[in-house]
């Protein structure tokens, strides 16, 4: 697998990523962040129309059965009763190896946080959602890239399992699951202390963001952590929020960012508790607070955590209106 130690995107945020990239750490543990995946999803019942929406983002493969990803990500094509078709690339370099997942009433493989409720801000608390993989009932696809035609062509499995022992990086990507999950279940308003990292998969390449702010609060009444937006972005929804050494923070739930300078901040009831006139862009990710460990917990078996209290976090003073003054200020210090 192609390790780039570049930013994500071409059009960065912020003026300190060139600085970041010429000084990246050795010390980031990248092989951590083979558990994340490319997925696409789309309703199966539209999957003939010309233009079904495909809903492009990142899972995390936490257990060898289990995906993890954002609510918003599967909520749209598998909310209720519809069927929906989760494609996931398990692995990709010369060849690559596909799974297709089916999801319907009858057989459920997406399950979405009963609590999820689309367009608030307070989402990002509950952004949360599991895929099942039954490796007997999915649809694979494995194919080698075709150098001269510029195109991928279909092999057999047995092809590719023959191939599989000349490409390490394949096959690593293949056999990585597992991370272990900082919660932060009655956690109270605190700093993050850990520099996190946010990878993204694209054709079986990893590039990661790191954060160079380290202004990242948990903030108890909104359950969701807050940060500059260090120039995450559309298309790394559902992937991991990393620390630096590989222990997963949390998921990308979304960027908040208002053109006309206002933000507003609702808590799980829906109430606003916070308007800011003067808001610049957050980056908003889901934590593993009581309710949503507990509803990965609740299926997937062995799961490993930590709490946030263990060296990962300092209690603040600050209340929800300092903590945006201090990403405020942090924010515009490195723009």
């Amino acid at each position: 697998m192609k390790k780039w130690m570049i930013p994500l995107y071409a059009v960065c945020l912020l003026a300190v990523c060139v600085h970041a990239q010429e000084e990246t750490p050795a010390r980031v543990r990248e092989d951590a962040f083979l558990i994340q995946k490319e997925i696409s999803v789309w309703r199966t019942d539209q999957a003939g129309a010309s233009n079904v929406p495909v809903y492009s983002c990142q899972a995390l493969r936490i257990h060898p059965q289990w995906f993890l990803t954002a609510a918003h990500c599967v909520y749209p094509a598998c909310k209720g009763t519809q069927p929906c078709t989760v494609e996931i690339t398990l692995a990709q370099g010369e060849m690559r190896e596909q799974v297709r997942i089916l999801h319907t009433s009858a057989v459920k493989r997406v399950f979405i946080y009963e609590g999820f409720f689309p367009g608030q801000n307070r989402i990002s608390s509950v952004d949360v959602a599991l895929i099942k993989f039954d490796p007997p009932s999915s649809q694979y696809l494995f194919e080698a890239w075709n150098e001269q035609q510029g195109e991928w062509n279909k092999i057999s499995r047995a092809q590719f399992e023959k191939q599989l022992p000349d490409n390490p990086e394949i096959k690593a990507q293949r056999n990585a699951f597992g991370a272990r999950l900082v919660g932060v279940a009655n956690l109270s308003n605190a700093r993050f202390l850990p520099q996190l990292a946010v990878p993204r998969i694209n054709n079986g390449a990893v590039t990661y963001l790191l954060d160079p702010s380290h202004e990242v609060f948990f903030v108890k009444l909104l359950r969701h952590f807050i940060s500059p937006g260090f120039g995450v972005q559309r298309g790394n929804s559902g992937g991991g929020v990393f620390t630096a050494q590989g222990d997963l923070v949390g998921l990308v739930s979304s960027l908040l960012y208002a053109p006309d300078g206002s933000a507003s901040f609702q808590n799980e009831a829906g109430k606003t508790v916070l308007t800011l006139q003067n808001a610049n862009d957050y980056f908003l990710f889901t934590g593993f607070n009581g309710a949503t460990l507990n509803f990965i917990r609740n299926r997937v078996p062995d799961l490993r955590t930590i709490g946030a209290e263990n060296g990962f976090v300092k209690p603040t003073e600050k209340n929800f209106s300092a903590i945006i003054k201090s990403i405020n200020a942090s924010s515009m210090a490195v723009e």
